[in-house]
């Protein structure tokens, strides 16, 4: 008899833990003395059984109360809107290593969160080449591309778009081989966005 497909199968996988809850056999509870203290993101809605691993207290920001243990817990991307799992050791690298406070959460799946590290990226890139006066051709179609792809995912609005036309129509005059067969490409992206 085939096995019953797993309640995990449609969670967004994660690059490193997967898709499913990474069971440990450990599953304490919160105790009246404060010994043992569970991540409030956590809860039991929302908290898988089974997955605890131990806090290191000493390694987090100080808090009203240390956490002791870290649960994988499930999560609904605030973007895409699909499920994902929050991993325990996730949460041990977050709070002790990169020293995120404790008050932190992860609202956004890991396909989401690059997404928006890569937006992020591009527009600190694109207002770095806008700044110089002096860039280059090939500088000047980097700025294009930051822009456009800025306009696609809805950072920057269609206002951008002549900017970046008149940009690419110096590159288009006045460049020859890869610049210009580069500048019609964007172009022609241009052209795409902005019959959205």
């Amino acid at each position: 008899m085939p096995l019953p497909p797993s309640p995990y199968a449609h969670f967004v996988e994660h690059p490193r833990f997967g898709k499913g809850p990474r069971r440990t056999g450990l599953d304490p509870a919160n105790t009246p003395d404060g010994s043992v203290f569970l991540h409030w993101h956590s809860g039991p809605d929302v908290r898988v059984p089974g997955t605890a691993i131990a806090a290191a207290t000493a390694e987090q920001l100080p808090a009203t109360v240390q956490v002791t243990h870290y649960f994988d817990a499930k999560r609904i991307c605030r973007k895409c809107r699909r499920p994902f799992l929050f991993f325990a050791e996730e949460q041990k690298h977050w709070y002790e290593v990169l020293k995120f406070p404790l008050e932190a959460d992860c609202l956004e799946c890991v396909p989401c969160r690059k997404e928006e590290q890569h937006l992020h990226r591009a527009q600190r890139e694109y207002a770095a080449l806008l700044a110089d006066p002096a860039r280059s051709e090939e500088q000047t179609l980097d700025l294009v591309e930051r822009g456009v792809l800025l306009v696609e995912s809805a950072v920057h609005t269609n206002k951008s778009l002549p900017r970046l036309r008149a940009l690419l129509k110096l590159a288009l005059v006045s460049g020859a081989g890869s610049i210009r067969s580069r500048a019609e490409a964007l172009s022609a992206r241009i052209k795409r966005v902005e019959g959205r």
